[in-house]
């Protein structure tokens, strides 16, 4: 049952698509109006949430986050996904996001929507405080007039309900045209940040935290881990960074591009 109806949402999509019409508006007014649209018409479960990421602009649009997540925004912005997908998945989800979008700017002419689609699992923490395992199934949304995408969809979904493994790793997969080129951009993009990082992964993890202002004691609660062990890795930020203090700390990383 499950698959029909995802069958027949995919369906329902593509008619959607093929019903836009231009109405005169300038091309971002035009994107933006036919995104509204959408999520003004989208049907989605109790434990499903969309997001739609204007690659222009940068701006992101949502509906559903409410109902499935608990969260009343009055606007998506990048850092939602920093504050709340699980520490321990964020670097390999940016990773994975990161790369999905040099691949999207790469083969933009060869993919379709929902024949081209990236499926990503991870977990995110609900407005209660909880993590539920997430499945996000993002494929392109619209082009201009050149066959770039200029916006994707993204359609996530709760899979808490179906998914009660101890399995926490990050998983993905690929499907559609070019598909088997994607993990190449994955090991460049993954590659190139491993080369270039001054800090661990959880140093990152903690350097990110202080960024939002929490004490030591606080990160250790979100990070699952002892104060002591926070500590030393701020005492480690600080010596990598060549400074002794943290504010100096956060003037660092944001000059070298860490925040």
């Amino acid at each position: 049952m499950l698959a029909h109806e995802l069958e027949t949402s995919s369906d329902e999509f593509k008619a959607y698509l093929q019903g836009l019409k231009d109405d005169g508006l300038p091309p971002p007014k035009r994107r933006l109006r036919k995104i509204q649209d959408y999520l003004d018409e989208v049907q989605l479960w109790s434990n499903e949430f969309v997001y739609v990421h204007d690659i222009e602009t940068g701006s992101f649009y949502q509906q559903g986050l409410q109902e499935a997540l608990s969260y009343d925004l009055d606007a998506l912005t990048p850092d939602f996904f920093v504050r709340n997908i699980h520490p321990g998945d964020l670097p390999r989800y940016f990773e994975i996001s990161k790369a999905l979008l040099a691949f999207v700017r790469a083969h933009s002419a060869d993919l379709e929507p929902f024949t081209s689609s990236c499926h990503v699992k991870y977990r995110m923490r609900t407005a209660e405080g909880h993590y539920v395992p997430v499945l996000r199934k993002s494929t392109p949304f619209l082009k201009n007039d050149e066959q770039q995408v200029v916006a994707y969809i993204s359609r996530c979904i709760d899979i808490s309900r179906i998914d009660d493994s101890n399995d926490h790793q990050v998983k993905w997969r690929i499907f559609g045209p070019k598909s088997d080129h994607f993990e190449n951009f994955l090991d460049e993009f993954a590659g190139e940040q491993s080369g270039n990082n001054l800090f661990t992964e959880r140093e990152m993890d903690v350097l990110r935290l202080l960024r939002d202002g929490l004490t030591s004691a606080e990160i250790a609660e979100k990070l699952f881990i002892s104060v002591n062990t926070v500590k030393t890795h701020r005492k480690s930020l600080m010596r990598k960074a060549e400074v002794d203090n943290t504010v100096d700390l956060l003037f660092f990383a944001q000059d070298h591009g860490y925040l």
